[in-house]
């Protein structure tokens, strides 16, 4: 997983909500940056809890460093509607009095995808923004998107096709077609689609997989969010779920207890492998964390496991 992040520029990571799709996009962002990669992570919606989960860090429209290697900053519609209205008029003033017009506000509410495409304008440009004297060099390895959740990720990335179709000449088909062609470019781009062990979930999960895979963005391994330990072994299970449970009479009392935690743990299990079966990808599972809020504590630990994951494969690869 980790190898399949590194080799991109540009990963917008999405999935149902309440997944803990944040914490993962910064667990990402973390074991990226211990890759020595310069990381920006972009905050889409208006209501997310990334600067929550960073210790209260307050996110802005332009990238601010929060920790060696990794900034962050947000998405905000009024900064990046200002910007289209410059590029339009080349004049600030004049700009700025078009946005204060009631018409013009009423004609960009009502367009269809304008806040989508003015969103990912602003994220190329930064996964091709440039430093140095010569401009040489980029200033991000990486760009990681916190997405909207499942609703609003499709029409996002599909924004560039669907502009095309309506405008097919002029500035904008033009600034539409590259970022079809940014998003549709498997060395630069891709999607992370964050999920749980759950029925539901994973359903939500391959609609959300097939509907990407449609626009034309490619997919990265499947992350599986919240997965909790191994508690028995088979023989252990096999054993807890008999009628009546296999166990000494001393644990009868517990044994309800112990049936419950091993029917969840068989359901995950195969619900996983639904997964992989369906995406024809090995999913990417990390732990459930004992904790009751995020912190960056607990983003480290998550790091920790997504670097664990890819030392198992590459080991896997090797033998």
């Amino acid at each position: 997983m980790l190898g399949d992040l590194l080799h991109r520029r540009l990963v917008f990571v999405t999935g149902k909500g309440g997944v803990g799709k944040t914490a993962v996009t910064l667990a990402l962002a973390a074991a990226a940056t211990r890759a020595r990669r310069r990381v920006l992570v972009v905050e889409v919606n208006p209501h997310g809890r990334v600067g929550e989960y960073l210790g209260g860090v307050t996110l802005g429209p332009e990238p601010v460093e929060v920790a060696p290697g990794l900034s962050v900053a947000a998405i905000e519609p009024t900064v990046i509607l200002e910007e289209f209205a410059l590029r339009i008029l080349r004049i600030r003033a004049l700009a700025r009095r078009l946005l204060q017009s009631q018409t013009f506000r009423i004609v960009a509410a009502a367009a269809p995808g304008i806040d989508d495409f003015l969103t990912l304008v602003r994220i190329a440009g930064w996964e091709d923004a440039r430093t140095g004297l010569q401009r040489r060099r980029h200033r991000f390895d990486l760009v990681l998107v916190d997405a909207p959740a499942t609703g609003h990720s499709v029409p996002l990335l599909a924004t560039p096709g669907s502009l095309l179709k309506m405008l097919p000449f002029g500035p904008l088909a033009g600034t539409a077609r590259e970022l079809a062609l940014l998003l549709s470019d498997p060395e630069r781009t891709a999607v992370a689609v964050v999920t749980r062990a759950e029925e539901m979930a994973v359903n939500e999960t391959l609609e959300l997989s097939s509907a990407i895979m449609r626009v034309g963005v490619p997919l990265l391994p499947t992350i599986v969010n919240a997965v909790a330990p191994l508690r028995f072994s088979r023989a252990e299970l096999r054993r807890l779920l008999k009628e009546p449970p296999d166990v000494p009479a001393s644990l009868r009392p517990h044994a309800a207890a112990g049936a419950f935690s091993a029917a969840r743990q068989r359901a995950a299990e195969r619900e996983i492998r639904r997964l992989g079966r369906a995406l024809a990808t090995s999913p990417v599972a990390l732990p459930l964390l004992a904790t009751q809020r995020f912190t960056p504590a607990a983003i480290d630990e998550l790091a920790d496991a997504i670097e664990r994951v890819g030392t198992r494969r590459r080991a896997r690869a090797v033998a």
